[in-house]
């Protein structure tokens, strides 16, 4: 009887367990991409970027009789809306002449518009510069100074196709601080977006 009894008692369970197995695998089926799909929505976006770069770079300053003009290249990541337009940049540079090298490494705050898919964005970033003098003097050292870097600046973009967009113009106000003079310099660089995360 007691057999008997656990076996009736078994079945009973599984007939009341099987269909709420059901309802939940169905919930769980229905519901869960729709949850996973929110919190991808949810995710900020990411862009990365990458291009030509050019610097006008006062080199009176430093002693020599005329500016500077550097070629390089310029790589940025950015959130770009974190709250209504407004997001925080990264921005690399590098440029190099026969006379000098300079590398800037900033980040700040970035405010962006859109306006029939042209985005307008501002910046004012802040971070270090590297110079390095690239004319040795009989000890064969190349003289090398880190020292502050500040930029207030903005740019141009235009959707391409899928998540890439291009940098048609950045152009930048530089000041940087080198062997215990400051530089005022100008700053253009074009270059391609990729966009990770929600468009």
């Amino acid at each position: 009887m007691a057999i008997l009894r656990m076996f009736l008692i078994q079945r009973r369970a599984a007939v009341f367990l099987s269909p709420v197995s059901i309802f939940c695998a169905s919930f769980c089926a229905c519901f869960c991409p729709l949850v996973s799909a929110q919190t991808a929505s949810k995710l900020p976006a990411i862009e990365v970027w990458g291009g030509y770069s050019y610097l006008r770079f006062e080199s009176r300053t430093l002693g020599f009789s005329d500016q500077l003009h550097l070629n390089g290249a310029n790589l940025g990541v950015s959130l770009p809306d974190l709250y209504e337009g407004l997001g925080v940049a990264v921005d690399v540079s590098g440029y190099y002449t026969h006379e000098m090298e300079e590398f800037n490494f900033m980040i700040g705050p970035q405010y962006s518009y859109q306006w029939k898919g042209i985005r307008l964005y501002g910046h004012g970033l802040f971070g270090k510069a590297r110079d390095r003098l690239r004319q040795p003097g009989t000890t064969l050292v190349e003289p090398s100074h880190l020292g502050r870097a500040i930029a207030f600046g903005g740019g141009l973009d235009f959707p391409l196709a899928g998540r890439f967009s291009v940098r048609a113009i950045q152009a930048d106000y530089l000041i940087t601080s080198e062997f215990g003079s400051t530089q005022h310099n100008t700053r253009l660089s074009t270059g391609l977006i990729y966009r990770f995360g929600k468009r």
